[in-house]
């Protein structure tokens, strides 16, 4: 492992990761009811260099890694180049409380209403400590809550996971992510890369694969 994890979009193709970043795959457990109770877990990837390749057109015979079936795939990045609090849209809380939101990073694994919707759950302080954890399982980053304006984040170690469905990446813990053009996307605690290559966010996760 490395100082130096990093993540690069080359252009119509992978995702280049540097620096021996831990890879692992994690599928949404959830209730009687099929609502997201919390991330588990099931696969520990091994890659014995610590360079190596992730596939994001979806057309890989190895996913998660690239196999170069991206002949013909347009991966041209289309995700804006600002901060997510420029882009976020806020909804009150109770005093000092407030829940942000930014759709284009959702990957619809559905922890924001798992329980009771988090813009209603930080209305009361008795559910605020549900909507945090609403938020900390909001892997993508679409969501984020702030208390007094500080931003409330989870403890993650730095690493990617592979979800169940088809093509999202869980960058986790603050690794920089570059365009292939060079510029360094805001370095965030969780953001979600798309690999099924659909997403109109890119290079980040739109919840394309589910549609």
């Amino acid at each position: 492992m490395s100082d130096d994890m990093r993540i690069k979009v080359t252009k119509n193709g992978p995702y280049m990761v540097f620096g021996g970043v831990p890879l692992k795959e994690e599928v949404i457990k959830k209730d009687a009811m099929g609502k997201p109770v919390e991330w588990v877990e099931v696969k520990k990837f091994y890659v014995n260099d610590p360079t190596y390749k992730l596939c994001r057109c979806g057309k890989s015979n190895d996913r998660p890694f690239c196999t170069g079936d991206h002949v013909g795939f347009d991966g041209t990045e289309t995700a804006k180049r600002s901060t997510f609090d420029e882009n976020a849209k806020s909804y009150p809380g109770i005093e000092g409380v407030e829940v942000l939101q930014d759709p284009a990073f959702c990957i619809g694994a559905g922890f924001c209403h798992a329980r009771q919707s988090v813009d209603k759950a930080i209305k009361n302080k008795d559910t605020l400590d549900n909507a945090l954890q609403q938020t900390y399982d909001c892997l993508s980053g679409s969501l984020l809550i702030k208390i007094d304006g500080e931003a409330q984040e989870p403890k993650l170690e730095k690493g990617i996971s592979v979800t169940a469905a088809k093509g999202t990446f869980l960058v986790k813990g603050g690794i920089p992510v570059e365009s292939a053009d060079g510029y360094t996307y805001e370095v965030r605690n969780r953001v979600a890369l798309c690999g099924c290559g659909k997403s109109k966010n890119k290079p980040f996760c739109d919840a394309s694969h589910l549609r």
